[in-house]
């Protein structure tokens, strides 16, 4: 199994990633006709969009852009995405997946927004012209219609009845289109979007989905028919999870339970998506000021299960033939967290868990590049 912080394997590719690096082969070499596709899901680390940004722009700028997935409006404050401008207004009810009592029609963004009125509408700007446009909704005999403005072209009118309750896709064609409008029609039943956004043809598309506070379980709260209908239409070549980071802070977690669950996790996508490589991001190093833990100086200490939890994932990994990336290391070790909280300027925040524009893009970068280890 290949580590982050390993040289790589520069002419053939890394164990754990053959898939993956196949699929980028085939575009660089012109044999592939639609565009590499990445998956990426995980929690604060992900949703805020510095790390993924990075790897987005460098896969872009080598590869072409395909598109960054599909948004859920904005789901919380102080949302963005890199390279769009999202606006939501008027009466959406937007449901999170995150609690434990979480119930409803909940997809791989982990968000649902829902309206019935026409005056609530989303907006998003690119700063890219774009192909085409994706929608994604929970369908089911009382859902209603949608209205798509494409630039300044007349509105249209877009179904998502479905007779049975289940995941609706919708596109729609829009040559060089930089701005859209989404809003219900407002003479029928309620509208449920999952996610929208643009696509561009060839080179990679990259979606990149976090929930902040999420652990591994909360894949538990999602639909199955829906979550697993979606990334069966991605069919990505590579899924990469990017939990473990609110497990490990944890004291009571189970730690023989997250085991299972893990692996459980990797066998499901493995026949939902069996052409993918799977990653596991192993949690960044993290400390906090109370508790029990070994000490990192100024009163902050590592929580104790979070190490441990990071060798199950590796462990994982190894047994399940996926590639792992040991997150600590890669920053430069158990306390990194506490250095870098601390220096001038700051790459991490002062919670000693969240990182800075600064820090988060820097480890996007290595990642990127651990991930490309072994590609011409």
């Amino acid at each position: 199994m290949t580590s982050g912080c390993a040289a790589g394997n520069e002419g053939g590719s890394v164990p754990g990633l053959e898939k993956f690096h196949a699929a980028l082969a085939g575009i660089e070499h012109g044999t592939r006709a639609r565009p590499v596709s990445i998956l990426h899901l995980g929690d604060s680390h992900i949703s805020l969009d510095h790390l993924t940004g990075e790897m987005r722009r460098l896969w872009n700028r080598r590869y072409g852009n395909a598109g960054r997935g599909l948004q859920p409006g904005v789901p919380y404050q102080y949302y963005s995405v890199q390279d769009y401008r999202i606006s939501m207004s008027g009466a959406w009810e937007v449901k999170s997946s995150l609690p434990a009592d979480a119930h409803g029609a909940f997809g791989i963004q982990g968000f649902v927004a829902s309206a019935a009125r026409a005056d609530a509408e989303m907006v998003l700007d690119a700063d890219e012209p774009f192909d085409g446009v994706e929608v994604e909704v929970a369908g089911a005999p009382d859902t209603g219609y949608l209205s798509l403005t494409i630039d300044n072209a007349a509105p249209l009118r877009l179904s998502t009845y479905r007779e049975t309750p289940g995941l609706v896709t919708l596109y729609v064609p829009a040559a060089g289109a930089h701005h859209l409008r989404l809003s219900p029609v407002g003479n029928g039943g309620p509208v449920r979007v999952l996610g929208w956004g643009v696509r561009r043809d060839g080179g990679v598309r990259y979606d990149s989905y976090g929930v902040v506070a999420a652990r591994l379980g909360i894949v538990s709260h999602w639909r199955d028919d829906i979550a697993d209908a979606q990334i069966e239409r991605r069919r990505p070549d590579l899924v990469i999870l990017g939990y473990g980071t609110n497990e490990g802070f944890d004291d009571e977690l189970d730690l023989s339970a997250y085991r299972k669950r893990l692996a459980a996790l990797i066998e499901r996508l493995e026949t939902i998506a069996p052409q993918a490589s799977i990653a596991l991001l192993g949690a960044f190093d993290g400390a906090r000021d109370s508790g029990a833990g070994e000490t990192c100086g100024d009163g902050w200490v590592t929580p104790p299960k979070l190490g441990r939890l990071r060798e199950i994932q590796r462990e994982v990994a190894a047994e399940k033939g996926a590639w792992f990336w040991d997150g600590e290391a890669a920053m430069g070790g158990r306390c990194t967290i506490h250095r870098w909280a601390t220096q001038d300027p700051p790459r991490a925040w002062p919670d000693h868990v969240h990182l800075r524009p600064a820090g988060a893009r820097e480890m996007g970068e290595k990642l990127w590049h651990a991930l490309m280890a072994g590609t011409r």
